[in-house]
């Protein structure tokens, strides 16, 4: 019962006369004091117990969380769910939504308490889908591969610094063709004429890469392959770039992973799909 009930109830006792003292209950629990006024009619007085311990209790649970961790939503499903808890898994958008108070097979549910899980894009994730697909100088793709090389598992550290070093040595030399090699790298060759005498020479880059690196915050590492992408073009020299091997066909399949493993530590059934 809001105020503005409250004090019509009041106003309507006045009007009946009941002017001596009163105590009346209202719809939500609360209780209030009936005293005559000065003047006539009456005054009222909130004496409910404090705390709201006299409100009834509600009839279900309407809350809707919003959960961090896969291990988080496992323990509050643990917690708190309830004969008719399913779960739906969006893959499109990375969500796991566990309804709690979802319909059984006998009685339809109010679906009023829920707990959702997006899962969040680990740091490794966000950096390399960030430049899929994209070309850039070779001065800015050298310093990348170096700050991010604990994510490479193949090549090797050396010679993946050593093609490092060869690309930033070379960024002022005239890049003119290229030309694959019997391991399966590509050579760039070029000429140098920044010295009295021409130079010829090449720098040798991988064309395959494999990275390991977790697709979700805290989650396992995975093995995704890298193909090398360039363009020799006028002005700007060569670009470089990578480009991920079935990077969605990836990301599907561990999200999958963790819906299964939700599913089976909580003994619900998951559905693909959107509440």
């Amino acid at each position: 019962m809001t105020d503005r009930t409250n004090a019509d109830a009041v106003a309507d006792l006045a009007r009946r006369g009941v002017v001596t003292p009163a105590i009346l209950k209202t719809e939500s629990g609360r209780e209030l004091l009936i005293l005559p006024a000065e003047g006539g009619g009456a005054s009222h007085y909130d004496v409910s117990e404090k705390g709201g311990q006299l409100a009834p209790a509600p009839l279900w649970v309407a809350q809707a969380v919003t959960i961090q961790t896969s291990a988080s939503l496992i323990d509050y499903l643990d917690r708190f769910d309830g004969d008719g808890t399913v779960l739906f898994a969006d893959i499109a958008h990375d969500r796991i939504v566990g309804a709690l108070d979802y319909h059984d097979p006998a009685e339809a549910g109010r679906v009023a308490h829920t707990a959702t899980l997006t899962l969040p894009k680990s740091v490794e994730w966000e950096t390399w889908t960030a430049i899929d697909g994209q070309l850039m100088g070779q001065l800015e793709f050298a310093r990348f591969l170096e700050e991010n090389a604990v994510d490479i598992e193949a090549p090797d550290a050396a010679d993946l610094l050593e093609t490092c070093r060869d690309l930033q040595a070379r960024r002022k030399v005239n890049f003119t063709k290229a030309v694959r090699t019997a391991s399966d790298n590509e050579t760039f060759e070029y000429t140098d004429e920044t010295s009295a005498a021409t130079t010829k020479g090449g720098v040798e880059i991988p064309t395959k890469f494999m990275l390991r690196i977790p697709v979700y915050f805290g989650g396992r590492t995975y093995a995704i392959g890298a193909f090398l992408r360039w363009r020799l073009e006028e002005g700007a020299g060569l670009l470089l770039g990578i480009k991920l091997h079935n990077r969605e066909h990836v990301r599907q399949a561990v999200f999958k992973e963790v819906v299964d493993e939700v599913a089976s530590a909580t003994g619900r059934r998951a559905f693909f799909g959107r509440m």
